[in-house]
């Protein structure tokens, strides 16, 4: 039998693997000591093999994950007996009872991974989180489910089914348009410097409470010249800044919740040292990330006389996606993920998509679309309004050859340190 390799058209391919399982590993057996909406309590992965397998890492309070359930439930109506879909939450049973019960009939079977057994096998760096399973349990690719098309499971089966290696793979997409991507041009093995990889890390000490004070203390001592050295382009800028502001502000606020009571000091108290120099949160997003754009000015003014640090550490160009990948520890914040120089843009698109996905409602009636208030304190960093509304038409999040009046939702700041799974 040959090996079964799939190139398909996702953005997110294998963009969001961490230290848990990759493309191309075998999962290995595991036994299921407590599932639900199953017809047993207990199986095992083993149970899962002969077909190909969505598994779906879910929580109830994850807005885009119970989103997606409608499309998950589409493909296993429309591919039924080809197909494994599989939730996994590390929620109690409880929780996942009641939430099934609000829901019924609910399509899924769902794994209590209370212990969190398979979370640090697969390590979800953010929510939601899908992997696909040939029908030997292979990794054929780790995305969110909001990616997934019918032609994509269509091509992974006529690739399984006929046993055969699949080089190119041509698939249509909404506009009509070809998409193909080539074997030569993924490169599952890219390196990035050891930096950008701290900060991944760094990232997963916070989620995990470990070791935290140790990655504080090197960044505190690292050597500023070499710092320079290691962010020569944009995509590594804003990788390792972005993962730093998620790690510090989600080790700040575990480590002391009541910061949050005070936010205008939370974020522009300096207290973040890296390489001898000092830094806020809003100094890391403002000065770094925004490249010196003043806070309160909906993004239309820049600091006149910007730091000699700031110049040496600030993006070239500002980024919009930005806005959707920092976590500032509120209800509202994007989630958090692992972020990489070599796939950055594909994984930013994703956030962008996938939070505005879950946020933005529109309402064709009254020819109104309601959006994250965070569009309109940056609505400069997105071109203003006008750009605003080509970005929605662009994700299908109003039509195309509409013109609706834009309204913003509240902002919620209830603190919330759970948009990536402890």
């Amino acid at each position: 039998m040959r090996i079964l390799f799939v190139l398909y058209l996702l953005p997110s391919i294998n963009v969001f693997a961490q230290n848990g399982y990759k493309k191309n590993d075998i999962v290995k057996e595991t036994y299921i000591k407590k599932i639900i909406n199953y017809t047993s309590a207990t199986t095992s992965l083993n149970n899962l093999k002969g077909k190909l397998t969505i598994i779906d890492f879910f929580g109830t309070w994850c807005n885009p994950c119970i989103k997606a359930l409608p499309a998950l439930k589409a493909f296993k109506e429309q591919f039924k007996n080809d197909l494994n879909i599989i939730l996994i939450s590390s929620e109690t049973e409880a929780q996942l009872n009641t939430f099934i019960t609000t829901r019924k009939p609910f399509a899924f079977p769902i794994i209590v991974d209370e212990d969190e057994v398979f979370t640090n096998a697969f390590m979800p760096p953010a929510y939601p989180y899908t992997v696909i399973l040939d029908k030997n349990l292979k990794v054929l690719s780790l995305t969110n489910t909001t990616e997934l098309t019918d032609d994509i499971i269509k091509n992974f089966l006529l690739a399984q089914n006929e046993n055969k290696e699949v080089i190119n793979i041509e698939i249509t997409d909404k506009k009509d348009t070809i998409k193909k991507i080539s074997i030569n041009k993924m490169n599952d093995n890219t390196v990035q410097n050891k930096l950008l990889q701290f900060s991944q890390d760094f990232i997963y000490a916070a989620k995990t409470n470990t070791n935290v004070e140790n990655y504080i203390l090197k960044l505190k001592t690292y050597n500023y010249d070499t710092l320079i050295a290691n962010l020569k382009t944009d995509d590594e800028r804003k990788t390792f800044w972005i993962n730093l502001y998620n790690a510090y502000t989600n080790t700040a606020l575990h480590k002391n919740p009541d910061q949050y009571k005070n936010r205008s000091t939370f974020f522009k108290t300096k207290n973040i040292v890296v390489a001898g120099k000092v830094f806020s949160l809003d100094k890391i997003e403002h000065d770094i990330l925004r490249r010196s754009k003043i806070k309160w000015s909906l993004g239309y003014l820049n600091k006149w006389f910007p730091k000699k640090v700031d110049r040496q550490l600030r993006v070239k160009k500002l980024d919009y996606r930005i806005h959707f990948a920092l976590n500032c520890g509120a209800k509202s914040c994007p989630p958090i993920a692992f972020y990489a120089a070599s796939t950055i843009n594909k994984q930013l698109d994703i956030a962008t998509k996938t939070f505005l996905t879950s946020e933005v409602q529109y309402n064709k009636e009254n020819n109104t679309v309601t959006m994250p208030i965070l569009l309109s304190w940056f609505r400069r960093d997105f071109g203003g309004k006008k750009n605003i509304i080509i970005l929605a038409q662009k994700l299908a999040l109003i039509p195309n050859n509409s013109t609706p009046k834009i309204l913003f939702k509240k902002y919620d700041w209830t603190l919330y340190l759970e948009n990536y799974k402890n």
